[in-house]
């Protein structure tokens, strides 16, 4: 069992990394100081985007871990 926890935590780890890093950067930098901020129809409607879905799929991953991680503690 503690090891089958172990990879699971490793897996978890991992998507964890991926899903953080596939996200956009919410800042604009220079440009949103220039021109400022249009809001268009994926902005309006960010349920449905692919940076929502990731968002709950980091969320998911982290409650997780969290589980895993306090299992783990549980056996030893």
């Amino acid at each position: 069992m503690h090891s089958f926890l172990i990879v699971l935590l490793v897996i978890i780890s991992i998507v964890i990394i991926v899903s953080v890093m596939m996200q956009p950067s919410k800042t604009d930098g220079l440009s949103g100081l220039i021109g400022g901020t249009s809001d268009t129809f994926f902005a309006k409607n960010k349920t449905k985007t692919a940076e929502s879905v990731l968002a709950k799929v980091t969320a998911f991953s982290a409650v997780c871990f969290a589980i895993v991680i306090l299992m783990l503690n549980f056996i030893k």
